[in-house]
């Protein structure tokens, strides 16, 4: 949640507006009131959207249908107006954190959680289906949690963006990680794509991972397509051979969510008295009632007092009056029961609601959430009026971070991970540029940034409202990933495949920027996890996979205009690969045990000596601006021994005292380094000098 910016409106419609809570492909989301007083949660479609004949028409369909939802897991539309010069919908407001939050802060969730979890979602896309709609986008960034149970928010949204300037301009609407095969290929889809979105949901409550694995767009649609979900993480129980069915490739053998609600009939839920909930997640509850009162602390409004209207700051209402309904113990308890009155009928499932929305006090109106999603999926439209709405630096650093990169001058740090493309003055912590979400980017030390979003190619300089290109977006190419750019900004590759799709044969584009034009390519024999010009922009460094990156194939070394391969080293599975600052020196980091650095010009190999405790584990490397020391981090997530090595021998060097978190990234001048480090949930990018020592902390 965050103040109303310069160029909010103070109110929509007759709603007044609080807080912003949230912005992405399709707009802003804010906190507002009401004029009986209730809070709502108001999305509010954006420009390109609103001019949108074939847009307009659907949201208002989607509303209309929307309207008639009624159930305890699906916050009721409390207003709207399709209309409006910019569109909007006023839901009920869940005072509650995603799904994605409170497991990204708190860990997966235990058996009774996801229980309850399967069930509420069930009863949701049951009250959806009913009414004739669809979700098509369920994830866990769409499911709040409450005392009550889950609810589901912007169901219908997806079914009025498709066919609009969104998808039309290459923006895939919904989430690789969660979308079902048919989606896709975009054959047959029916209710039951939901219950596929709904399994991998529960999924990810459970192993804190999303059901296929991390990795780009292009892997997790190719695992959807192909691989086989994380059925592990499910506790042994009734969930895990039905969400198995669930997850079924072909629609016809899943159930849908009735079958689902009946065959969870009959077990056993937890006790009322305790909720259903862990106590951290209560927490973030509590926590987010404490930020929505605080949003309307000095607002001014005119709510029933005793029978009478009167106009009380909302601060002094927090002061006299009732607790809010959501931090009552007694309301508390009571909405959990929601998940223990379990009715027997006619062999349907059905839930009694208690308290009921219309008691005394009646819960605040509006359906919370943000149209934003940290893992990259929401990447709004390309080329002009992409959305490059600010978010709140908490939000930057969820999820992996896998690149740090210095400015040439080494004041900055640019840094890409699965919830932000982002520059900061690391000595200040300030947010200096926020780029929209990707699922591959590069930046250049001179300030040059490319990202790739799947079916295009966008490139900047130096800036955010400085963008010199959007590449691709034809019906020729597609399923871009994995850019790399010259120092000067002129050439970029990427990977790409020839006809578009995650079957396409891949190979390597090069790209003259200006011209907006191909100027060569050439095969390559798998997929890329790694990809980079050395300084001098003589070669590219690749590091090739299989395509369902289940293995390495090779760290291979090319000249870039003609494809040649100028060094090959396939003997090891291959990790990690960096070139050094001034282009010379490559290291590689192989089989978890072992590492190695290359001079490019002569195609020497030198052995690094891997300590002990580092073989097994030694997933990430680095090289300092001039190639003469290496460094190499643990594979595994969570801070541990860093290392180092004197490149011409392959010597340890001393390191007591240095730490990283898999992530490495070095100043251009050797002065620092920069890792990030996770604690209780909360990721940030540290910086170290030339001792080890945290010199600063972005968080």
């Amino acid at each position: 949640m965050q103040p109303l910016a310069v160029d909010d409106p103070s109110s929509i419609g007759p709603h007044r507006l609080l807080a912003r809570l949230g912005a992405g492909g399709m707009g802003r989301v804010y906190l507002a009131r009401t004029p009986d007083g209730h809070l709502c949660a108001m999305k509010v479609v954006k420009e390109e959207l609103a001019h949108d004949a074939q847009f307009r028409a659907r949201f208002a369909r989607e509303v209309r249908t929307a309207q008639r939802v009624r159930g305890p897991f699906t916050p009721a539309v409390v207003d709207a107006d399709p209309d409006a010069q910019a569109p909007w919908m006023a839901t009920e407001y869940v005072p509650g954190p995603t799904l994605k939050e409170a497991v990204r802060e708190n860990g997966p969730f235990p058996a009774e959680s996801l229980l309850v979890l399967t069930l509420g979602l069930a009863r949701a896309l049951s009250t959806i289906h009913a009414a004739g709609l669809m979700h098509r986008d369920l994830k866990p960034g769409n499911i709040l949690l409450s005392p009550r149970g889950p609810q589901v928010i912007d169901f219908g949204i997806a079914r009025a963006v498709e066919g609009t300037v969104l998808t039309r301009t290459g923006q895939t609407f919904g989430t690789p990680s969660y979308t079902s095969p048919e989606q896709i290929v975009g054959e047959n889809v029916t209710p039951k794509a939901d219950v596929f979105s709904m399994a991998g949901a529960v999924l990810f409550a459970a192993s804190g991972l999303p059901p296929f694995g991390e990795g780009t767009s292009i892997s997790v649609l190719n695992k959807v397509m192909n691989g086989e979900p994380n059925l592990g993480a499910l506790p042994e129980g009734p969930l895990r051979p039905l969400l198995a069915r669930c997850l079924e490739k072909d629609p016809a053998r899943r159930p849908d969510a009735d079958e689902i609600l009946h065959e969870l009939s009959g077990t056993p839920l937890p006790s009322a008295e305790h909720g259903w909930l862990p106590t951290r997640v209560d927490r973030q509850i509590d926590a987010k009632a404490v930020e929505t009162e605080r949003a309307g602390a000095n607002e001014h409004t005119t709510v029933p007092m005793g029978g009478e209207s009167a106009t009380v700051p909302m601060a002094e209402q927090a002061r006299q009056g009732p607790e809010s309904w959501w931090r009552r113990r007694s309301v508390v308890v009571a909405a959990a029961a929601v998940c223990a009155l379990i009715l027997l009928g006619g062999g349907a499932l059905a839930w009694t609601v208690l308290p009921d929305r219309a008691e005394d006090p009646p819960p605040t109106a509006g359906g919370g959430g943000e149209d934003t999603d940290s893992d990259g999926s929401d990447t709004g439209p390309p080329g002009e009026g992409a959305d490059d709405e600010e978010r709140p630096a908490s939000d930057h650093f969820a999820g992996f971070v896998y690149t740090i990169d210095f400015s040439e001058d080494g004041d900055l740090v640019h840094v890409f991970g699965s919830g932000t493309l982002s520059t900061w003055d690391w000595r200040t912590g300030e947010l200096v540029e926020d780029y929209p979400p990707a699922t591959g980017a590069r930046f250049t030390s001179t300030g040059y940034v490319a990202s790739t979003v799947e079916q295009y190619i966008r490139v900047w300089d130096g800036g955010v409202d400085d963008r010199i290109a959007v590449l691709g977006r034809t019906e020729e190419f597609g399923m871009f990933d994995m850019p790399a750019i010259t120092r000067d900004g002129s050439t970029l590759a990427a990977l790409a495949s020839q006809d578009g799709t995650v079957e396409g044969d891949p190979f390597i584009q090069i790209w003259d920027v200006e011209k907006g034009e191909v100027t060569s390519d050439f095969e390559v024999e798998g997929m890329l996890t790694h990809l980079e010009y050395a300084l001098d922009d003589s070669v590219l460094v690749g590091v090739l996979a299989v395509r369902d990156y289940s293995e390495s194939i090779a760290t291979v070394v090319w000249d870039p205009e003609t494809g040649e391969e100028l060094h090959r080293f396939d003997d090891a599975e291959t990790y990690d690969a960096r070139v050094s600052g001034d282009g010379e020196t490559l290291v590689v980091a192989a089989d978890d045990e072992k590492a190695f650095v290359v001079d490019l010009a002569g195609g020497d190999v030198q052995d690094l000596d891997v300590p002990e405790e580092a073989v097994g584990e030694l997933g990430y490397v680095a090289l300092s601006p001039d190639g003469s020391v290496a460094y190499g981090a643990s594979s595994l997530f969570g801070t541990s021994e860093g290392y180092m090595w004197d490149t011409a021998t392959g010597e340890p060097l001393p390191s007591e005292g240095l730490e990283f978190d898999s992530v490495i990234g070095v100043d251009p001048g050797g002065e620092y380094l920069a890792t990030t480090s996770t604690d209780g949930g909360v990721t940030s990018v540290q910086i170290l000098n030339g001792d080890f020592e945290i010199v600063a902390e972005i968080s």
